[in-house]
């Protein structure tokens, strides 16, 4: 004899959530090695590298807004603690952002996958805007004292960037980190395919 079936066994959804929403799903191992990717090409290996003779000095990613304030100082070092506590803090938000499908059902929380990414690339190309134009915009005839001085200023700017420029390699952290990006946007598209999928591929 057929053992019953308790009404409502299929389908049901699970206690204190509302129907038609997505339970939140924990983060497999795809997503996770990403973070952890993300998390040492930004904060524990050498994103830019800079070689002067035998002298090598390193970058870290989370130097990244003092790098884009004053480009020089990837040969010189960042002595800027107040802008990396700041950028640190948001690189640490941004790392956090593929967790928020673990805590919220809503499709909208998969946005926080293309976080890592979004922030390297918004970096990237400021700081090639920063590096490759000028850096104060006014008066350019020669001669006038504020054009002389603009001109002056901009020369500076585009000598020490090109000093940069020829000394200075990405290093293992930016492709470590650039990896773990892709990675975490990748899933964040298959998430959204497969709505009750994790937040990576199964």
């Amino acid at each position: 004899m057929e053992a019953p079936r308790s009404l409502g066994a299929a389908g049901a959804t699970p206690p204190g959530s509302a129907p038609g929403t997505t339970a939140a799903a924990p983060v497999d191992g795809l997503a996770l090695a990403g973070i952890g990717g993300v998390f040492v090409g930004w904060f524990l290996t050498n994103t830019l590298v800079a070689t002067l003779g035998s002298l090598q000095h390193g970058v870290r990613f989370y130097d990244m807004a003092a790098i884009i304030a004053d480009p020089t100082r990837i040969l010189f070092g960042v002595d800027a603690p107040f802008q990396r506590i700041v950028f640190g803090v948001v690189c640490l938000a941004c790392l956090m952002g593929p967790l928020l499908p673990m805590a919220r059902p809503a499709r909208t929380s998969v946005a926080g996958c293309f976080a890592p990414l979004a922030l390297m690339a918004v970096c990237g190309l400021w700081l090639y805007a920063k590096t490759s134009g000028d850096l104060l915009q006014g008066a350019q005839d020669p001669a006038t004292l504020t054009g002389s001085v603009v001109r002056f200023a901009n020369d500076l700017v585009h000598r020490g960037s090109g000093l940069v420029s020829q000394h200075v390699s990405v290093g293992f952290g930016a492709y470590l980190a650039l990896a773990g990006s892709i990675a975490l946007a990748v899933s964040g598209v298959r998430r959204l395919r497969a709505p009750s999928a994790p937040c990576a591929a199964p």
